[in-house]
């Protein structure tokens, strides 16, 4: 089975309207789950230099703050949100991103968890996550390879025999290009054992979907997309994101058999897509992980803690 996840991120603007909309449409074009972010605005974290015009990300607090204000959901709405979604077969998911992120998914419901790539590495929240959920699903991007490793081995002491444990191979970079894409780094993922598959952050309007396609020919067993029902520019992610017919395009892509799928391809195409120099971070990605790797954290009696330490 091929798992088609529809990242709703912030496209439904904090509009319970919308999201409902979104979980329909993405039912209705194939997709098995339903994911929302567990990014909430009090758990972000203000960091001076983000806030310096100088530094190589220019982030700051306030605005950002202010932005996500706008967009966050209520944990009733969450507990709505898996209802709504179990009512139509639709597997509701939840990336956690903070200690009491993973509590407030536990509680409205959640059972299937998606780990963040700037959090591949935050062992002690994926301990928690292990204690309650079925299938957790966790992207590499950004993380060094002996990083993965012994995520790996921290969930091969923990996890019980029937949950699902899949890596994604991601790039973090928004838009990916298809010649950043290194796909070869997905086929090193099944060395662990895992299911694998693709977190794919290019832009449709310049790549189609082809990243996502050639995943597929080459055995991904989840394909991960930002998800809209808007149009393009009425939210951030809006570039990144595809639509329902893009997503049912992707899932009928997924039932062709192998020589259908490869006739669509050059191989000098395939191998611009396949094209990996290292297993380790490029250096934007880096760049990126500098920034959203402690984006937001937990207060717990009165001390900020990130995902990475103990609570």
């Amino acid at each position: 089975m091929i798992n088609f996840i529809a990242e709703f991120c912030q496209n439904h603007l904090g509009n319970r309207e919308i999201l409902e909309q979104m979980i329909i449409s993405a039912k209705d074009s194939g997709a098995t789950h339903g994911k929302l972010q567990g990014l909430y605005s009090s758990e972000l974290t203000d960091r001076e230099r983000f806030n310096l015009r100088d530094n190589s990300i220019y982030r700051p607090f306030k605005t950002e703050f202010e932005r996500l204000k706008t967009l966050d959901l209520s944990p009733e709405i969450e507990f709505w949100f898996v209802n709504k979604c179990r009512s139509i077969d639709l597997i509701p998911m939840i990336t956690v991103f903070t200690h009491l992120g993973v509590e407030r998914a536990r509680n409205a419901g959640f059972r299937s968890i998606k780990i963040a790539s700037y959090d591949c590495a935050s062992i002690p929240i994926i301990k928690k996550v292990l204690e309650f959920a079925n299938e957790i699903v966790i992207s590499t991007g950004a993380t060094y390879w002996k990083e993965i490793a012994k995520t790996v081995q921290s969930i091969n002491d923990l996890r019980k025999p029937d949950q699902k444990v899949a890596l994604l191979h991601a790039r973090t970079i928004y838009p990916t290009a298809l010649n950043e894409t290194g796909m070869f780094r997905m086929l090193a993922l099944n060395s662990f054992g895992f299911d694998y598959g693709f977190s794919d952050h290019s832009m449709p309007a310049k790549t189609n979907l082809d990243a996502s396609k050639i995943a597929l020919i080459f055995g991904a067993k989840y394909i991960e997309r930002h998800f809209t029902v808007l149009d393009k520019d009425q939210t951030k992610d809006g570039p990144v994101s595809i639509n329902p017919e893009q997503m049912k395009e992707l899932v009928d892509f997924s039932k062709f058999s192998i020589s259908q799928k490869n006739s669509y391809y050059t191989s000098e195409f395939i191998i611009n897509v396949m094209n990996c120099d290292s297993l380790d971070p490029s250096a934007q990605e880096l760049i990126n992980r500098d920034y959203y790797r402690g984006r937001v954290a937990s207060k717990i009696n009165g001390k900020l803690i990130y995902g990475w330490e103990t609570a």
